[in-house]
């Protein structure tokens, strides 16, 4: 998608260094002052560094359920899988125990992704020889088939959350390399780019504001301003950001498409994507705001290439509705200029 690949690298990683804190510590910052050709190899020089740094810190471990047929008996005797494998014939019966163990998803999904980098030609023959070095310190953990729908398991705790960054990234360099070799279509590859960013974009935006402005952030779910208490099957509203200072209250929420505007025959008039307006539309409506409480709402879309880009104050039912497109494309610092100025809007 020509839009994708314009976003400078250095961009790209601007906003991991917001969206992830883990890449201020010091040994990323050479990372900041390379050149890369794509983003693929700065996700491969982020995964070069922080394995190691996980490996480092020595791999995390939890308790498994393991169940076997062993000659000594151990842990709690399984009669239902004794009977079921007949293991009696051998004088043997089935156990069940708790192992304290390497061998859990985290560390499946990050040596999965060593050894599918070791042997991907997408990657630089040193990177390679990088990746595959760091297998021996995955040893005892299972060598799993990389699948998206593994990400989707991933729990996050206190003792955990180191991991975040390196296993997103893992995730977000996966998809490039797949997207890469399965994608034919024009369509399928803007699609795919789609959806690569999105999530990034997401957290870049929420980061920024925390650690850039002095409203009080914060994204939480909005519940449904139900007059009979009854809520089944009612969709959660999960916002992406609310911004909060002096009784006002700005709700926004950050869009990555490949089309931000949408016209019902070529050559007709571009709109507002009727779903995102109904969503921003209904999160300042169920916002349970205080009695001199002022709420508006805000659309952050990522600039495209289309002539026609969102830009745009509504006001529905007196209350704001603002649709603002930010240009990934230009230096940083515009960037984080063109952000504060978003919020301005309403708060000034």
């Amino acid at each position: 998608m020509e839009r994708n690949s314009n976003i400078p690298i250095r961009n790209i990683y601007y906003m991991l260094s917001y969206a992830y804190q883990t890449l201020n510590l010091s040994e990323y910052k050479q990372i900041g002052t390379e050149d890369f050709k794509n983003v693929k190899e700065l996700y491969a020089e982020i995964l070069s560094i922080g394995i190691t740094v996980l490996i480092r810190g020595g791999l995390s471990k939890d308790y498994m359920s393991v169940e076997e047929t062993p000659n000594v008996i151990k842990g709690k005797i399984d009669i239902n899988t004794t009977i079921k494998k007949n293991t009696l014939v051998n004088k043997k019966v089935a156990v069940v125990y708790d192992e304290f163990s390497e061998d859990i998803l985290l560390n499946q999904i990050i040596k999965g992704t060593l050894l599918y980098l070791a042997h991907s030609n997408k990657i630089n023959h040193k990177m390679r020889k990088s990746f595959y070095g760091l297998l021996p310190y995955f040893t005892d953990v299972t060598a799993v088939e990389l699948d998206l729908r593994l990400w989707k398991n991933v729990k996050y705790n206190r003792q955990n959350i180191r991991y975040q960054f390196i296993v997103d990234v893992c995730r977000y360099l996966y998809e490039e390399l797949l997207f890469d070799e399965s994608s034919t279509s024009q369509i399928m590859k803007e699609l795919k780019d789609e959806q690569r960013l999105s999530s990034l974009y997401e957290k870049f935006i929420y980061a920024f504001f925390k650690r850039e402005s002095d409203y009080k952030v914060s994204r939480p779910q909005i519940q449904w301003d139900v007059d009979d208490g009854f809520k089944e099957a009612l969709p959660i509203m999960q916002t992406d950001l609310i911004l909060q200072k002096d009784h006002k209250t700005l709700i926004a929420d950050a869009k990555f498409y490949s089309e931000n505007m949408v016209a019902r025959f070529e050559g007709g008039v571009a709109k507002q994507k009727s779903s995102n307006l109904y969503q921003i539309f209904s999160y300042i409506n169920n916002w349970k705001k205080g009695p001199d409480e002022k709420v508006a709402g805000m659309l952050i879309y990522a600039k495209t290439t289309a002539l026609n880009q969102p830009d745009h104050v509504y006001q529905v039912k007196c209350k704001q509705i603002f649709v603002v497109s930010l240009d990934l494309q230009q230096d940083f610092n515009d960037i984080k200029k063109s952000l504060l100025s978003y919020a301005d809007q309403f708060f000034m």
